[in-house]
């Protein structure tokens, strides 16, 4: 019975730190109800590019591949890659995606570029997320060459949720989620830049066609500090 009564103790200890592991310091958050926040910047987007619909941030897909000119609405947030951070977005294709690579997302930035992506986008006819899971399948010593490697695309449903960047120990991961069913969709993770002086958060769509428009739409956009 003691030993029953000390593994129980111990659970509770267990949970009670999980729990306050958990605890969140919201670092920003867009309803989009009330327009646009003002501590957003507009980077390279035309007043006709964006908009305020029903609650929701609207973007026109920007015509052309995804370069470090692309337009972008950009926040800079008070924190660093060594933190535990993560940001979430609903993201909705309005018009279906024709353009190969054309794709739409949300972005980890420094002062003035995006350096790591979490992405809805167009590969051969299929809506999937991007970047993917990347499973290596080759022999011991192959490891740096890039044939080695499987790539998972998952097909890129509401239903899966928000997509989501955590930042963690100088790590990025790409994260999609909680599902209708509460599940999460964990995809591609690499080091990110250790020292860059500023870093925050970018919504961005690029690939799109020339001879007509494109939208997308964001909702619920949240940036979190986990302590």
């Amino acid at each position: 019975m003691l030993r029953i009564a000390a593994l129980i103790l111990i659970f509770i200890h267990i949970l009670a730190t999980a729990q306050v592991g958990t605890a969140e310091e919201v670092l920003f958050e867009d309803t989009f109800d009330s327009g646009l926040s003002p501590k957003w910047s507009v980077v390279g987007l035309k007043k006709e590019d964006y908009r305020i619909k029903d609650g929701g941030l609207e973007m026109r897909v920007h015509p052309g591949k995804a370069t470090k000119e692309t337009p972008m609405l950009m926040v800079l947030l008070p924190f660093d890659t060594s933190e535990s951070v993560t940001a979430s977005v609903e993201l909705t294709v309005l018009d279906r995606f024709t353009e190969q690579a054309e794709a739409a997302g949300l972005f980890l930035t420094d002062e003035d570029n995006r350096e790591f992506s979490a992405e809805k986008m167009n590969v051969n006819g299929h809506l999937v997320f991007s970047p993917p899971d990347v499973e290596f399948i080759g022999k011991e010593g192959t490891e740096g060459d890039p044939q080695q490697y499987a790539l998972k695309f998952w097909p890129a449903n509401d239903e899966c949720g928000a997509i989501r960047i955590i930042v963690r120990g100088d790590y990025g991961y790409f994260q999609v989620g909680p599902s209708s069913e509460g599940k999460y969709l964990n995809f591609f993770h690499s080091a990110l830049r250790p020292k860059e002086p500023k870093r925050g958060f970018a919504l961005s769509a690029s690939g799109g066609p020339t001879d007509k428009e494109h939208w997308v739409r964001f909702d619920n956009f949240r940036v979190v500090r986990n302590k």
